[in-house]
């Protein structure tokens, strides 16, 4: 196995990656969940081949439905994650998986390979504060997220994954049972956090092959007791945020609205939107232009004219020319720059806006060859910045997952009909329970409903 990455070094990347993948995705605020899912981590990480290392679990503010690990022994679920699982063992069967990357050394190894060390977040985080204080070390990290297992370092997950839950004293059976889940979702390459099935490609039989593990680790303990403890992790999942928070940003009608940090915007038709906690990208369906909304970090007596002058002064950067004006009502300098990078000479159109207790930054970028395509967009997206007024918008709230129990012979449908649900699909819903439509239900079978926001 190539590794020109030592245990120390991993250590460091995993520790000093963990402030930089908060900055982007956050922690889901709550407490009791938080511990819940460290307490079933660490039991499985003293299981397994790697028992010393300081591992660290946590659940993520991401609606993405992911898990993802970064060397050292730093686990990640997304809260997106989270909707779909039935019971603890399924979670424990996920987690278990992340932990042999780890002790399998699959993501060191995919680094020795590729040589990330020192490459950074790129072009973008010239004009992005945010991870400016953030090392190399933490953004290889970040860069881990977006590789892509192979095949064989799955299935060896999926194997130590199981042996892990089976030593720890969970139903290893379970974890077959979750991967069906994938089956009814699909790859998403473009967010700013890929899904699972795109830094996970799952094998062929994966399903069938992990259902066999389960079942000759069974038959190698008879009489052993596994757990599986739905109620557990039901309780636990109860009430969190489903989908995007609009509280942190949505789309509606081409505008961006931010209700939390009460500004809006226009974007131009057609590009799409990632919304991050660190960073918010507008980009061009072909990828050939990007506007990027950050916040500058604070600064005593900071101006937006200082701001510019301080990205200026960056190797590399050239400002060629610039003003102070108001945007909105708003201090502000809007400033054109020229950067030299490797892919060749970069345009930028960068605005720079004191507004509330925050400075914005919306820089919008494009290869030079391209930016008179552009520029009259990025001009128009970057003055449209203002102050949100709209109480409509202003008071908006996340959708969250209510658990119902089922009276004797009641259908998903006719609870779906029968008690009020978010914009939700029935499709959607029978995929996070996992149970067919009309399938008829016990009685105080859980139902995993999506509340809409008021």
């Amino acid at each position: 196995m190539l590794s020109l990455i030592s245990e120390s070094q991993e250590i460091a990347i995993g520790q000093e990656s963990h402030p930089a993948v908060l900055a982007e995705f956050g922690l889901v605020e709550d407490q009791a969940l938080q511990d819940y899912f460290s307490g079933i981590g660490l039991k499985l990480a003293k299981s397994s081949h790697r028992p010393d290392l300081p591992w660290k679990f946590t659940v993520v503010d991401s609606p993405v439905v992911n898990a993802f690990a970064v060397p050292g022994g730093f686990i990640y679920v997304t809260r997106g994650l989270l909707a779909y699982m039935n019971n603890e063992a399924e979670l424990a069967g996920v987690v278990g998986h992340e932990i042999g990357h780890v002790t399998a050394r699959h993501s060191v190894t995919q680094l020795s390979q590729q040589q990330l060390m020192g490459l950074g977040l790129g072009l973008g985080s010239v004009f992005s504060p945010a991870f400016r204080r953030f090392s190399s070390l933490a953004e290889t990290g970040l860069s881990i997220m977006m590789l892509k297992y192979s095949r064989d370092h799955e299935r060896q997950s999926d194997q130590l994954g199981i042996q892990y839950m089976a030593q720890t004293g969970y139903d290893p059976s379970q974890i077959s049972r979750f991967f069906t889940v994938f089956e009814g979702l699909q790859a998403n390459e473009g967010g700013a956090i890929p899904n699972w099935l795109s830094s996970h490609p799952a094998p062929p039989d994966r399903i069938q092959a992990t259902a066999a593990a389960a079942e000759k680790v069974k038959q190698e303990n008879p009489g052993r007791q596994y757990q599986v403890n739905a109620d557990a992790l039901l309780a636990r999942i109860d009430g969190i945020v489903q989908g995007e928070n609009p509280r942190e940003g949505f789309v509606e009608n081409g505008r961006f609205y931010h209700p939390d940090l009460r500004f809006q915007l226009d974007f131009p038709q057609g590009w799409k939107v990632q919304n991050t906690k660190s960073a918010v990208a507008f980009v061009e369906p072909g990828g050939n232009a990007v506007l990027q909304l950050t916040l500058v970090p604070p600064e005593e007596g900071q101006t937006p004219e200082a701001v510019s002058n301080t990205i200026a002064g960056q190797q590399g950067v050239q400002l060629l020319d610039g003003a102070a004006l108001r945007i909105n009502g708003n201090p502000a300098y809007l400033g054109r720059y020229r950067i030299q990078a490797e892919e060749g000479t970069i345009a930028v159109l960068a605005g720079i806006i004191s507004y509330g207790k925050n400075m914005y930054q919306l820089a919008g970028m494009t290869p030079e060859s391209s930016y008179a395509n552009f520029s009259r967009g990025l001009d128009g997206a970057i003055r449209g910045f203002r102050e949100l007024t709209d109480q409509r918008i202003l008071s908006v709230q996340p959708d969250r997952i209510r658990i119902y129990r089922a009276r004797n012979g009641e259908t998903l449908r006719g609870i779906v009909k029968s008690q009020p649900q978010s914009r939700v699909t029935l499709e959607e819903l029978a995929l996070i329970n996992r149970l067919g439509l009309d399938q008829t239900l016990p009685a105080g079978t859980p139902v995993k409903l999506i509340r809409p926001g008021r």
